[in-house]
C-alpha cells in the first residue's frame, strides 16, 4: 500500500490544523511533505472524531518505515492533500449470493415484507424486504440485499445511520448508471461475518457504509471507470465480477483485488 501526496502538506501528530502544532514549537509532531510524495504505508484508517469535527477529514496512517530524521511511523495527513493506493494483501474477501428478487405483487393485496428483524435505531421490526428507506418510489434497495437475508444485524443505530445514507447514495449511482438495476454481492458485514468472509482488518463493511455489487448489462470495468469520476471521494475498487464502493471519510482509496481485472486506478 502507499499513500500519493497531492499537495504540499502535513504529517502530524494529532488530527488538528499545523498551525496549532506549531504554535506549541513542537518540531517532531510536524513534518512538511511536497506534493508528489509517495510514501510506503503497512495501513491506513479513516479518522472519525466527534461529529462535525475536522478530524474527520483526517487519515491515519501507519508507514512502513520512519521518515529520515524522525522515529515516529504513525501520522494523521489531511484528506484532501492525499490519496490511498491499495489494499491489505489479505484482503480477498468471498461474495455473498445476492437475495433474491421478490415477485411482484398485486396492488389489490397488502405488501409482505417478509420475516422481520430488529434493527438498532428503528423503534419497530422491520420486513426485511422493506425498501432501506421509506421512499418506495425512489429506494431500490432493501434490508434483505444489504443485510444478508436479515442475518447480519447492526451492531448499532450509527451503523444503521450509514446504511440509509449508502442506500440513498446508490440510488443516485444507480441513476448515474442510466436506471440499471444494480445486485448487490456483499453489504453490512458484522465483525464476525467480515472474519468469516476474509474482509480487511477495517473493512468498511463492519460500519455500514460499503457495498460490492455488479451492474446488469454493464462489465465491472466499465462500472469502475465510470465511477471514477462520480466518486471521487470515497473508496473504490474492483474484483473478480464486483466492484467496491464505500463512503470513507478523508482521502479516496483506489485498489484492485487479487482475481480481478487490472484497470487505471486514478
Amino acid at each position: 500500500m502507499k499513500v500519493i501526496i497531492t499537495a504540499d502538506t502535513f504529517l502530524k501528530a494529532l488530527p488538528i490544523q499545523a498551525s496549532k502544532i506549531q504554535e506549541k514549537n513542537v518540531p517532531d509532531q510536524l513534518v512538511m511533505v511536497k506534493a508528489g510524495t509517495v510514501l510506503e504505508i503497512v495501513d491506513q484508517f479513516p479518522y472519525e472524531g466527534q461529529a462535525n469535527s475536522t478530524a474527520d477529514d483526517h487519515i491515519f496512517l501507519q508507514l512502513a518505515k520512519p521518515l529520515e530524521g524522525h522515529q515516529g511511523i504513525r501520522w494523521f495527513v489531511y484528506g484532501l492533500h492525499a490519496k490511498v493506493e491499495g489494499t491489505d494483501p489479505d484482503n480477498d474477501p468471498q461474495q455473498d449470493e445476492p437475495e433474491p428478487e421478490k415477485e411482484t405483487q398485486s396492488a389489490a393485496k397488502p405488501k409482505d415484507f417478509g420475516p422481520t428483524i430488529s434493527i438498532p435505531g428503528i423503534s419497530r421490526p422491520v420486513g426485511i424486504y422493506e425498501p432501506v428507506y421509506f421512499e418506495p418510489s425512489v429506494c431500490n434497495f432493501t434490508w434483505a440485499e444489504l443485510t444478508k437475508g436479515g442475518s447480519r444485524i447492526p451492531v448499532n443505530s450509527t451503523v444503521t445511520q450509514r446504511i440509509v445514507k449508502l442506500a440513498k447514495y446508490m440510488d443516485e449511482v444507480r441513476t448515474f448508471l442510466g436506471g440499471r438495476p444494480i445486485r448487490v454481492t456483499s453489504g453490512y458485514r458484522d465483525p464476525v461475518s467480515n472474519r468469516r468472509v476474509k474482509g480487511a482488518r477495517d473493512s468498511r463493511h463492519m460500519y455500514g457504509d460499503a457495498v460490492d455489487f455488479w451492474v446488469e448489462g454493464m462489465s465491472v470495468v466499465d462500472v469502475f471507470y465510470k465511477l471514477k469520476s462520480y466518486h471521487p471521494r470515497g473508496g473504490l475498487a474492483v474484483g473478480n465480477g464486483f466492484v467496491h464502493l464505500d463512503l470513507r471519510p478523508g482521502s479516496p482509496a483506489r485498489w484492485t483485488y487479487r482475481g480481478g481485472p487490472r484497470v487505471d486506478l486514478w
